[in-house]
């Protein structure tokens, strides 16, 4: 059991949901190395031309906190000096519109939730894929259900029902990662 699950709760992953970084369609990177991506979230590199792009300011989108907390965990706090571009509104609507608006623009998202006016760039040359998560490309959150160890019969029924064969044909249809195959 989790630590920070309160007592007679049961947590089960039904699927693992990638980020992934998204970049404008005009920006040449479509590989990013983890350190410089370090780099770039936590405010030491500032220009694309750093890491093989045109010279454009990096102009971060940050969006839901799930997210931003993911990449922060595994790579790098996010500086407090980085630019940044922010608008209000639904954040995953958001941070397509921007990273497809300005060029210099670097977002974070969900996979399966970019818009097809985005690149989503490889880190160190892996892609969010099964194949490549959770041992190479390490960015990722597990969507979990939390239910009772005495669920009802129905909560027991969805979780059955997400962890079934069908279940998981829908999670990778979204574009995330099946927690069973």
């Amino acid at each position: 059991m989790l630590a920070y699950l309160p007592e007679g709760t049961v947590n089960k992953v039904i699927a693992k949901a990638p980020t992934v970084v998204l970049v404008n369609k005009a920006n040449p990177v479509t590989d990013l190395k983890l350190q410089p991506l370090k780099d770039i979230l936590s405010g030491k590199i500032k220009n694309w031309k750093e890491v093989g792009g045109n010279d454009a300011e990096i102009k971060n989108v940050l969006l839901q906190p799930c997210t931003t907390t993911i990449f922060a965990k595994r790579s790098a706090p996010f500086g407090k000096d980085i630019n940044r571009l922010m608008q209000a509104g639904n954040p995953v609507a958001v941070t397509n519109q921007l990273v497809e608006a300005n060029e210099g623009a670097m977002g974070l998202q969900i996979y399966g939730y970019e818009s097809p006016d985005v690149k989503v760039i490889t880190i160190d040359g892996y892609p969010p894929d099964e194949k490549s998560l959770p041992s190479r490309y390490q960015f990722y959150q597990d969507y979990n259900v939390v239910t009772k160890e005495d669920a009802s019969s129905n909560t027991k029924a969805f979780v059955d029902f997400a962890m079934s064969p069908e279940g998981q044909e829908i999670v990778a249809s979204l574009k995330h990662i099946r927690a069973k195959k």
